[in-house]
């Protein structure tokens, strides 16, 4: 049923309310009734709901794929400043958890770590655990802040 019929159905309709009730009809007259502007705002509803559950996931999703890639770039960071330094640094540090200022050399060093995310404090956990399988030289470094885990190898060269 296209637009017009449906507003051409709704015409009659309230021409034919106006006209059960003994009053003369108001032919002539621009304008909307009560009862037109209702099913309009009624047609409209139906037909923007399906919208609105359509885009919905998206809205929502969003804010997951934000939290996802800022814990990705802080641990992505503090795994970088682990690894660049000396393999004996890390090899003295081994741990899980490590303790950050022992790593970093200083308390302030560590707390540059720690991070705000929505109201919320994060400070990333570092472990360093031995990769070989004999004498050593090949270290595994793992950072993880909540749900978001990375490790590399370091090895002595």
């Amino acid at each position: 049923m296209a637009i017009n019929d449906i507003t051409f159905a709704i015409k009659d309709f309230t021409k034919e309310l106006r006209t059960t009730d003994n009053r003369q009809p108001t032919t002539g007259k621009n304008g909307f009734t009560l009862v037109e502007i209702i099913i309009a705002v009624l047609l409209l509803a139906i037909a923007i709901a399906p919208m609105v559950n359509a885009y919905a996931p998206a809205i929502f999703s969003t804010s997951g794929e934000e939290e996802m890639a800022v814990f990705s770039n802080r641990v992505r960071g503090t795994l970088n400043r682990t690894v660049v330094l000396d393999f004996g640094t890390l090899n003295s540090n081994q741990g899980n958890p490590v303790d950050l200022a022992a790593l970093f050399g200083s308390a302030d060093e560590a707390a540059k770590e720690t991070f705000s995310f929505q109201g919320k404090s994060y400070t990333p956990t570092v472990s360093i655990s031995d990769a070989s399988d004999g004498p050593g030289g090949l270290l595994e470094v793992t950072v993880t802040i909540h749900h978001v885990s990375l490790k590399t190898l370091k090895a002595e060269y």
